[in-house]
């Protein structure tokens, strides 16, 4: 039997916002060309960004040219320095209807998904980092596999690029919640990506969100508990995300995560049998470690 914590309220908004503070959503669609759309569209593409301007306007911009066509973008600007809303409105962006745009005062990236995921109106949450792109069918593969499956949560391969050239990763599928969670505890690589995930807006509200009191590696613990709630994740056998590799990414911050990871095995592994989290927790730091020392040889 798998352990499970309780899932973290979505709850109203975070105290540290202020107690004046009340999301303004800027969609400024009177001056769009489109036609009018339902206010409550299929899917929401929600990206999270701070200070990344010129990357999100790529990510946004490899959403609208999507061929799929009943959705919306929700940014939430999580405190950059100089808001995004300059550079989106420099792209000719915000004239967009589809788009809409909150900001916040800084508070860090579950707190912001948090933020998208109470502005959503869709159907189905699409999870989209500020610095990866959409491709072209990425929606249309995406609500084919939730329509036309029954799935509510499903997660897909995606392209790595990097300065030496590109690679489609393929990751694998699972026949049940629990074989894909102890997966997600002891492969090196982790057997999904966030970016690109889609869900039932509602399940994902259902159990909690993102857990705000987690400061990385956010991504594998609302996974994990999700299958520790048995939740089903499908596997969609398409690149739909293009992931842009570099320095700054969050995924990189190995040495950092040791300790989530510590927390997150002894909440979700097995107790029953004596050592294993402990073994758990040893090949977890292995990894990590070397994956750290081949980062900062560069390779």
């Amino acid at each position: 039997m798998v352990q499970s914590s309780d899932p973290p309220a979505l709850g109203p908004w975070p105290a540290s916002y202020g107690a004046q503070w009340r999301p303004e959503v800027i969609a400024p669609g009177a001056r769009s060309a489109h036609r009018e759309r339902p206010t409550t569209p299929v899917i929401s593409v929600c990206i999270a960004v701070r200070n990344r301007p010129d990357l999100l306007v790529k990510s946004v911009r490899s959403v609208l040219a999507g061929d799929f066509p009943d959705y919306e973008v929700v940014i939430v600007d999580d405190g950059s320095t100089v808001p995004v809303q300059e550079s989106l409105a420099g792209a000719g962006l915000l004239a967009d209807d589809r788009i809409r745009l909150v900001r916040q005062p800084p508070a860090g990236i579950s707190a912001a998904r948090n933020t998208a995921l109470r502005v959503a109106r869709g159907r189905y949450v699409t999870v989209l980092d500020s610095d990866d792109e959409l491709a072209p069918d990425g929606l249309s593969r995406i609500h084919a596999a939730l329509a036309g499956t029954g799935a509510r949560w499903v997660y897909t391969d995606y392209e790595e690029l990097t300065s030496a050239g590109s690679r489609v990763i393929r990751l694998p599928s699972f026949d049940s919640p629990r074989r894909m969670l102890w997966s997600v505890l002891t492969r090196p690589r982790l057997p999904f990506k966030h970016s690109g995930m889609s869900m039932e807006r509602e399940l994902l509200t259902s159990i909690g969100g993102y857990d705000e009191h987690t400061p990385i590696k956010v991504d594998v613990e609302l996974v994990l508990r999700a299958l520790a709630s048995g939740v089903h994740l499908a596997h969609l056998g398409h690149p739909v995300v293009r992931f842009h590799r570099h320095d700054t990414n969050i995924s990189r911050r190995r040495l950092a995560g040791l300790a989530v990871w510590y927390r997150l095995i002894n909440t979700y592994g097995d107790s029953r049998v004596p050592g294993v989290a402990l073994a758990v927790v040893a090949a977890r730091a292995a990894s990590e470690i070397g994956k750290a020392v081949v980062t900062a040889l560069g390779r």
